[in-house]
């Protein structure tokens, strides 16, 4: 008979290792009542009395960890449009149109007009390129085609699909944008501010869809030991109002297992116009906007100081002008947000800096957030250090695409990639997270990645700033949960914290890396109530 996992008042783990939290001391048992936790006991303590107990065979007892930049939203989408990421992903442009081509007639059949796809990374491709117009314009030239880049910040476009969008073959790059162009004219490769008015043209599925995707993504999570997600970027994937309306019906459900953040894309001016104020609900966390410096290393629109290997005269974009990211930071943090700054490459950060510089600290002791850091020069890091920004990595970028980063950079600058313990040593708090779909959503591979630094091709990147198995678990708890200012509620499960915790089969503390990638979670609580249970021998 299946163990019944309905919620009860007390619950007891006993024969565990339990951690705390990231000092090294352990317990053998736990007890949950009333969602907090109530006692942690020794071997051969008295156990106290539960309505339930749960003999946990001797595996690790861990806080639940914390994801604080994800894209569950793009996620959701993901599972409901056409992917081109994957096990059987076109591994060349001759590929990619054989499957655009099967794609359009699927679409005609059921008298869908746009023809979007997912995932697109020229990475996989053999030519190490993304089509072009041209070529998309030889297989479906009356119906607009959009193939978004796995990154989120570009995008490949038909003429028709161009048309739409009102580009002519003499449009202008947009303030933040490239029309990338073949002897002058686009060639349909549209790079961060000029794909954007696409995304809200773009047919989506419907609410109810996506709510339900949303829940199939949030069981992932925490099936993969994440409890906790911060939401990166309210309006990135499909536009503010749409996204935030699909948000809402999830809350007014009432049963979304997670335990939410939000990072809303939006000015503190249209917060405001929209009744939008900092929410600190520790469930449901809307506190925080975001803005953007720069674009990104994989899409060559991260602002560097130097070009890029490939192309001399690419330095990046910078998604604002200097004095207006300096001005939306400071009207953000006086209204009483916090702020985070997507900021890439060296010259992003500078400017990211810069207006971080300015900001005003929150009454509530909340860091403001640079999110990704991927490039920086050594000046900037006791900049950094002074500003009291906690700092949102994601280690798994350099297990995924690693070997990419050092291409497009060179290795003097690879070696400087994405700062960990460098930042740690100046005092900065680092916070681990996934940027999932576009970083690996598992808190152990982005863990075991902090320590391994390993790209694809086995080549380690940076070696001096690996980090131990300590401060890799404390970057994906309890500097996390300072960071969403919870860190009395979360990311450690000393007594009183929220029984938020997870059952794993592996010490993340005393196993080496590869065995920590491999770490299947067992069961998983949310606030004392179990949201995930299996069989250590499923």
């Amino acid at each position: 008979m299946p163990e019944d996992r309905s919620p009860t008042g007390r619950v007891l783990i006993h024969n565990a290792r339990v951690y705390p939290d990231a000092s090294g001391a352990s317990a053998a048992a736990i007890l949950m009542e009333g969602g907090r936790v109530r006692w942690l006991g020794q071997a051969g303590e008295a156990l106290p009395a539960a309505d339930r107990v749960i003999d946990a065979q001797g595996h690790t007892v861990l806080p639940s960890f914390i994801d604080a930049h994800a894209h569950l939203w793009w996620m959701a989408m993901d599972r409901l449009v056409w992917q081109l990421s994957g096990p059987q992903a076109p591994g060349s442009i001759d590929e990619l149109l054989q499957a655009l081509r099967e794609r359009a007639r699927e679409c005609a059949h059921g008298g869908e007009d746009w023809i979007v796809g997912h995932g697109l990374s020229e990475g996989r491709l053999a030519e190490r390129r993304l089509p072009t117009r041209t070529e998309l314009d030889a297989i479906v030239a009356d119906r607009p085609v959009v193939l978004r880049r796995a990154c989120g910040h570009a995008a490949v476009a038909n003429t028709e699909a161009m048309r739409r969008l009102g580009y002519r073959d003499d449009s202008p790059d947009p303030p933040g944008g490239l029309l990338e162009r073949e002897n002058g004219v686009p060639n349909g490769i549209l790079r961060e501010a000029a794909a954007v008015p696409l995304y809200p043209l773009l047919p989506r599925p419907t609410q109810a869809q996506l709510v339900r995707s949303l829940h199939a993504v949030a069981d992932e999570a925490l099936s993969l030991g994440v409890g906790t997600v911060v939401e990166a970027a309210v309006g990135f994937t499909a536009g503010f109002e749409a996204e935030w309306d699909v948000w809402r019906a999830v809350r007014a459900q009432g049963r979304f297992p997670l335990r939410m953040g939000f990072m809303l894309a939006i000015g503190a001016t249209e917060a405001a116009l929209r009744g939008l104020k900092p929410e600190a609900d520790a469930h449901w966390r809307a506190a925080t906007l975001k803005f953007f410096s720069d674009g990104t290393l994989g899409s060559q629109t991260a602002a560097l100081h130097e070009p890029y290997c490939a192309c001399a005269q690419r330095k990046g974009l910078l998604m604002n002008a200097p004095r207006a990211l300096k001005q939306g930071v400071q009207r953000a943090a006086e209204a009483g947000w916090q702020v985070a700054i997507h900021a890439i490459g060296d010259h992003g950060v500078d400017e990211a800096l810069e207006a971080l510089e300015a900001a005003a600290p929150l009454a509530d002791g909340r860091p403001h957030r640079v999110e990704h850091l991927g490039l920086m020069a050594e000046a900037a890091l006791q900049r950094l250090a002074a500003t009291g920004a906690a700092v949102v990595t994601q280690p798994s970028f350099i297990g995924r695409m690693g070997d990419g980063f050092a291409a497009a950079l060179g290795p003097e600058r690879a070696e400087r990639l994405y700062p960990a313990r460098s930042l740690l040593a100046r005092g900065v708090r680092l916070v681990g997270s996934s940027d999932a779909p576009a970083g690996d959503l598992s808190p152990f591979q982005s863990m075991a990645d902090a320590r391994e630094r390993r790209a694809p091709s086995g080549a380690v990147i940076g070696a001096h700033e690996r980090l131990d198995a300590v401060e890799a678990f404390r970057c994906h708890t309890e500097h996390a949960a300072a960071t969403l200012g919870l860190g009395e509620r979360i990311g450690h499960l000393r007594v009183g914290a929220d029984a938020d915790l997870v059952v794993v089969d592996t010490d993340p503390f005393k196993a080496d890396a590869a065995a920590v990638r491999g770490t299947r979670v067992l069961r998983h609580f949310r606030v004392g109530d179990e949201v995930l249970g299996r069989s250590p021998a499923a």
